[in-house]
């Protein structure tokens, strides 16, 4: 092993934001330091075609020896077992929570790497087994803050519902420059196998990303075995098998990756697995004319689990709730404020791997003088259900108030091709079965420069889809928020999966 490589993967590692923690010698014991384990286990490597990045010609993936593993205790297999996630247990949680955004630490080393093993290898068959799992996995995001720069972090978790086991976590950490995407791979609740790359902020560019730069990295017995960097057509890579022959300042910076990255991806597995999937819904609420109403009470509840939680409002007219994901039925909201007429929205619709739904603002006034049309009942749409859709085919319709505001297009980007394009017209119809992300853009704000306007937020957007039945899904615009490109959802497959991301930094010029 040469110093180029390693100092490549070095610099690789800098230029994804990763952050430096002292550490102290792998394979060494330290009494305040937990380790995660306390057995071996199989080893799983790469398979991720959507997320990970392009295979190393320097990888193999024949079939190699399997290396036994120790079996776990029935104590330990069931701490690393994730909760059920019931309707329940989320309402237990965010009652002992307060409700309040949780953190992660990582800067606290809690998990360290174990002893090498050089003799140990990775079984480089293992991820395609994991991902054809992940089919079958229940999938929830959770939105947390990182203790120490404050930084905002969505995880997907995937939990196979049988075993209860976390097969797959991918953190998304957001910078002013762009977004820091991590996977990480396990086997019963042992980590075999973590990448990372560097994305736009939008996520638009994933790709180009996985090819221009990231890192691959292989784990047997919680130790780093292997680790590949990839700058374009090159690979580079660093092995355990080649310690030895490091100068000391190369095995510091291989300790230290070799940390990093054990420390958390337990941190994550051992946070994760215990909390469920909720949501926060929030909004403001105004009178007819626009200002803010104090101590109006709203109630948020579903009648299918029995569930109501009242709050009133402060004296910026905020409110917020955090709430359970709903798959029963719909969240009905009620507005209550002195002699006004109550205000009711009735399509709050909080799907899975939803972490924020912005309600917008709900105008009151007194019976018969409100301006604004507030009480909206969608429950029933058979009426303007686009029947002549296909099975696979949904309509998003884009709404908003022409008023405040004109030049807002729909935006949308094929993930799997790569094509995007600024929709003219504000209902568009778009294939199921086709992985794209669809925003609202600002044109006339964004080709002048106005990044920081706040007139989009304030102008009443709302974003509608339907399919051949009626409405499935219903997005309000971020209230009191800057910025000219909205991220509003996301179509895997069949399944759409909330965004609700909110940019002043346009990143590309594709947008405008």
């Amino acid at each position: 092993m040469n110093k180029k490589t390693i100092n490549g993967i070095t610099a690789l590692f800098i230029s994804l934001a990763m952050i430096s923690v002292s550490f102290t010698g792998c394979g060494r014991a330290k009494e305040d330091i937990v380790t995660n384990k306390d057995g071996s286990a199989d080893i799983m490597a790469e398979s991720e075609p959507d997320t990970s990045l392009p295979t190393s010609e320097e990888e193999s993936f024949d079939e190699e020896e399997e290396v036994p593993s120790e079996e776990k205790t029935d104590e330990k297999r069931e701490e690393d077992r994730a909760i059920s996630d019931t309707f329940d247990q989320a309402v237990s949680y965010i009652l002992r929570s307060g409700g309040v955004t949780p953190e992660i630490d990582y800067e606290t080393v809690k998990y360290k790497a174990a002893e090498r093993d050089s003799e140990l290898q990775v079984n480089k068959k293992a991820p395609k087994e994991i991902e054809e799992r992940l089919k079958g996995d229940k999938v929830k995001k959770i939105r947390m803050h990182r203790s120490g720069n404050g930084a905002t972090l969505d995880f997907d978790v995937y939990t196979d519902p049988e075993e209860g086991y976390i097969d797959k976590i991918v953190s998304t950490e957001y910078g002013s420059e762009g977004r820091e995407v991590t996977g990480f791979y396990y086997k019963n609740g042992e980590l075999l196998y973590t990448y990372r790359y560097l994305d736009d902020l939008y996520g638009i560019n994933a790709d180009d990303a996985r090819k221009s730069g990231g890192q691959r990295c292989y784990f047997v017995n919680d130790f780093l075995s292997e680790c590949y960097a990839t700058y374009g057509e090159s690979n580079e890579s660093v092995t355990a098998a080649s310690y030895d022959t490091m100068n000391p300042d190369i095995q510091k910076e291989y300790d230290e990756l070799e940390e990093e990255l054990i420390n958390r991806a337990y941190v994550n597995y051992n946070t994760l697995k215990d909390i469920p999937s909720t949501a926060k819904v929030y909004g403001y609420v105004a009178d007819e004319y626009g200002g803010t109403l104090a101590n109006t009470k709203v109630t948020i509840s579903s009648e299918a689990n029995g569930y109501k939680r009242s709050v009133t409002t402060n004296g910026d007219g905020y409110y917020e709730f955090t709430v359970p994901i709903n798959t029963a039925d719909w969240y009905n909201m009620l507005f209550e404020y002195g002699d006004f007429a109550d205000s009711e929205v009735n399509d709050v619709c909080i799907r899975p791997r939803t972490v924020e739904y912005p309600i917008g603002v709900t105008y009151m006034a007194p019976e018969g003088n409100n301006k604004h049309d507030t009480k909206t009942f969608l429950l029933d749409v058979t009426k303007q259900s686009p029947d002549k859709l296909r099975e696979d085919q949904y309509e998003v319709v884009l709404s908003y108030n022409t008023e405040k505001i004109s030049g807002l297009k729909p935006f949308t980007l094929d993930l799997d091709s790569g094509k995007y394009e600024t929709h003219e017209n504000q209902i568009i119809t778009v294939d199921g079965g086709t992985d794209y992300k669809y925003f609202v853009t600002d044109q006339l704000n964004g080709k002048s420069g106005n990044d920081m306007t706040n007139d989009m937020s304030l102008s009443e957007v709302q974003v509608k889809v339907y399919n051949k039945i009626g409405l499935v899904a219903s997005f309000q615009v971020p209230v009191g928020n800057s910025g000219v490109v909205w991220e509003v959802f996301e179509v895997k497959g069949s399944e759409i999966i909330p965004s609700n991301n909110y940019y002043f930094q346009s990143g590309k010029n594709i947008f405008f």
